[in-house]
């Protein structure tokens, strides 16, 4: 079964979502032609709606930092954008649906691209009135599709795929698609018009970030590949849903040294406890 993905091009975005929205669109068609993008930088810089206001779309553009808003009014000056210095949050006068009101933004939006490396989930969960006809949201390409996790809010982590694809589905959208870290949504209504491209998570997400875990008869371990995003220490924040956190112990990597030493000698010793319990459902 064919993919959205395989319709994938770059001309500002990162992961082929230029190219796989300008195809999504050609299938859904248009109503407003009006994007939203937050997050926004420069305006260019791994866009996902630059490819849009460039071509006539009207683009909501909104940027916290004030350098880079002040980057921003200038790239885009020549194009019908619409510039905002704010932080979106999820909650108080902060919301998206907020901001989009004290600035005078209305009416119906066909793109809405949610793209800030952590509170990505909390975001999509805000949103009320506010129905876009497609939905852009990144995820964490490095949990699996099995897994549903969730970081506490204020992360810099990411929500696994799959647990997008269920909050989504709750507020009405279905999963169409990904690229190799965001998530395509449509409206439940316009479903159908996708029904001959892949939907499924297993086999639309990439097995390259996955980095696996395997460990040996005695609790020795090793990493399949070097993590994508590194391998630094152990998450202190919390999770919703089912995970094992490593303690911080120094004596621990004195163990494993002392360990690696003794095993030259054929001397074996083992300690247990490494691991906290399970944190399900936390």
């Amino acid at each position: 079964m064919k993919k959205l993905s395989d319709f994938g091009c770059n001309i500002y975005s990162q992961f082929g979502e230029d190219g796989i929205i300008e195809h999504i669109f050609g299938i859904l068609g248009t109503s407003s032609k009006v994007c939203v993008e937050f997050g926004a930088w420069d305006g260019f810089y791994l866009s996902n709606t630059a490819n849009l206001w460039t071509k006539g779309w009207k683009g909501i553009l909104i940027e916290a930092d004030k350098a880079k808003y002040k980057e921003l009014v200038q790239n885009v000056k020549q194009y019908d954008c619409c510039c905002i210095n704010a932080f979106v949050g999820y909650e108080g006068p902060n919301t998206l649906e907020n901001i989009l009101k004290q600035n005078g933004v209305s009416g119906d939006i066909d793109l809405l691209s949610i793209d800030i490396d952590g509170d990505d989930y909390y975001i999509l969960e805000n949103l009320g009135e506010l129905k876009p006809r497609l939905i852009v949201c990144e995820f964490n390409p490095t949990i699996p599709p099995s897994i549903d996790l969730i970081p506490e809010k204020r992360n810099y982590f990411g929500c696994s795929a799959s647990s997008l694809v269920r909050l989504a589905e709750k507020k009405g959208y279905r999963l169409i698609g990904t690229s190799d870290a965001n998530c395509f949504f449509v409206r439940t209504e316009d479903y159908g018009k996708f029904k001959d491209y892949e939907n499924n998570l297993d086999v639309l997400m990439k097995k390259e970030y996955f980095t696996y875990f395997i460990t040996g008869f005695d609790g020795d371990y090793i990493l399949s590949k070097k993590p994508v995003y590194g391998f630094h220490y152990p998450s202190t924040q919390k999770f919703r849903g089912e995970y094992c956190r490593f303690k911080r112990n120094v004596f621990r990597t004195v163990y494993f040294f002392i360990k690696r030493v003794l095993s030259v000698f054929g001397i074996k010793i083992r300690i247990v406890n490494v691991l906290t319990k399970s944190n399900a459902g936390k």
